[in-house]
């Protein structure tokens, strides 16, 4: 981030970053509902707002109910020693904390409890991550159904679980997850049962919301389960498809009703790997997840509820923020600077690519105009070049996902796209966003503030081919010298 144009969009991003989310929405019910929501929660859990459970989930990528089998999260595995195991946890929670999370949440099953040789070795990873700071929520999975399928199995191992970890302050029960199969009277029973069985402390428990997860209100009005967290889950699907982020705003609010104090989201999460950009989406008619994202996650923030992003550490699944559990690397930083804005953290966003995730201008140096995709939404469209102006046609949100750049234009939503075209001189088109290495394209620095934009599938870069004209063709070009080729990024 040397240059100006560039810092200019950093300032913008810190600036953002530390703010509060949009204000229109914090209406005076909202505010009302704060009040009494924490008073509850200081009575009922020792704290006014679960933000300070923040992080991610750690699966085992063939399934977290692992029936007739013990847990393997990424990166365990059923013949290593404790000592391996608890190096394992130590790294992963290493990984968590920098990313500005403190919490784990991990899964349990029967068989991982019961077992003589591994219930240690899982033992010494969960030790091994509250050594290092960070909290573990232990969920219990139901393998191939919504409901706990036998009883006396299920209470034998919170009972072996309870054994190790009841007075552990950093260690919390998730009686079960996404308890579908049960009424809400049947659920908040079991949970009375569970509460009776075991007599947590308070706070000790999440306890999952009716159906999916995707509601805390029936379980958090009854009395008998009142020092007790609720467990909300959120994925767009579980709400229907909006194209604006304050639709999603609402529909958090409405399944969390007056307990947001005690709401903690142990599953929100994203396709990481959509190859779009997922910080900050404010406008309406975007994709329904980035809607989602920013609606939920800024709900979650004005009412300082804990976040555990899905997946976080799952070497298989799409969602997951890091790439692999022995590459902890963030495979999209716009979905956790995103996160990390809505955990209320100060410090800047992390960009690993030249620029940041941001929407701007791309003006060429040659011709001194603007790529511009003259306001097209059709698949196979060719992107061109225009005089500067306000046209949202020249506006593009490039962002930065598992090491290469998405350009999509704010017009239609269409990204950048060889085509298939691999010869020097060969157009430049738009299509909808998708995995095609045509769309991700490498922003290298050429100096004094421009940048090459150079293709994944055909190392070719983004070229006017000498064109001056108003509505001339992109063209992709062997990378050289030519002005041509250098672009200056200007943040909107």
């Amino acid at each position: 981030m040397k240059k100006n144009v560039v810092l200019q969009a950093a300032c913008c991003l810190v600036i953002f970053l530390t703010s509060c989310s949009k204000d229109a929405l914090k209406k005076s019910t909202v505010v009302a509902g704060s009040v009494s929501k924490s008073r509850l929660a200081v009575a009922a859990t020792g704290t006014d707002n679960t933000n300070p459970f923040r992080g991610m989930n750690w699966a085992d990528p063939n399934g977290n109910g692992g029936e007739g089998r013990v847990l393997l999260p990424s990166g365990l595995t059923s013949s290593m020693t404790a000592t391996q195991a608890a190096a394992v946890g130590t790294r992963i929670s290493n990984a968590v904390k920098a990313s500005g999370g403190t919490t784990i949440r991990m899964p349990i099953n029967p068989w991982t409890a019961s077992s003589s040789s591994y219930w240690p070795v899982y033992q010494a990873a969960i030790n091994a991550i509250v050594s290092n700071g960070c909290k573990v929520i232990l969920c219990f999975w139901p393998a191939s159904v919504l409901h706990v399928p036998d009883i006396t199995q299920w209470n034998t191992m919170w009972q072996t679980v309870d054994n190790v970890y009841k007075n552990n302050t950093a260690v919390l029960y998730e009686p079960i997850n996404e308890p579908v199969d049960y009424s809400s009277t049947d659920l908040n029973n079991l949970y009375a049962g569970f509460l009776t069985t075991f007599s947590p402390a308070n706070g000790k428990c999440i306890l999952d919301g009716t159906g999916y997860a995707a509601d805390v209100t029936t379980v958090g009005a009854d009395s008998r389960l009142a020092n007790q967290y609720l467990g909300l889950h959120c994925y767009w699907w579980f709400w229907g498809s909006h194209d604006n982020w304050s639709a999603y705003y609402s529909d958090m609010s409405n399944r969390t009703g007056s307990y947001a104090a005690r709401t903690i989201v142990t599953e929100v999460g994203i396709e990481t790997f959509r190859n779009l950009s997922f910080w900050w989406q404010w406008n309406t008619g975007v994709y329904v997840d980035q809607a989602f994202l920013t609606g939920s996650l800024a709900y979650a923030k004005d009412n300082s509820i804990g976040t555990i992003a899905w997946s976080g550490v799952n070497d298989i699944d799409t969602y997951r923020w890091y790439k692999a559990n022995d590459t902890l690397v963030e495979v999209s930083p716009g979905t956790a600077n995103m996160f990390r804005w809505s955990w209320k953290l100060t410090a800047s966003p992390v960009w690993p690519g030249p620029v940041g995730d941001w929407q701007y201008k791309l003006q060429n140096r040659a011709s001194g105009l603007m790529l511009d995709n003259l306001g097209s939404t059709t698949d196979g469209a060719t992107i061109a070049q225009w005089a500067d102006g306000t046209s949202q046609n020249q506006k593009w949100n490039v962002s930065y996902t598992d090491g290469y750049y998405t350009l999509s234009c704010a017009t239609g939503k269409e990204c950048m796209d060889t085509g298939g075209n691999t010869t020097d001189g060969s157009s430049v088109k738009q299509y909808t966003v998708g995995t095609s290495t045509n769309q991700r394209w490498s922003i290298v620095s050429a100096g004094s503030g421009y940048y090459k934009i150079i293709n994944l599938a055909t190392g070719k870069c983004l070229d006017t081919g000498g064109q001056t004209a108003n509505g001339s063709t992109m063209q992709q070009w062997s990378s050289g010298s030519s002005y041509n080729q250098q672009w200056k990024l200007i943040a909107q």
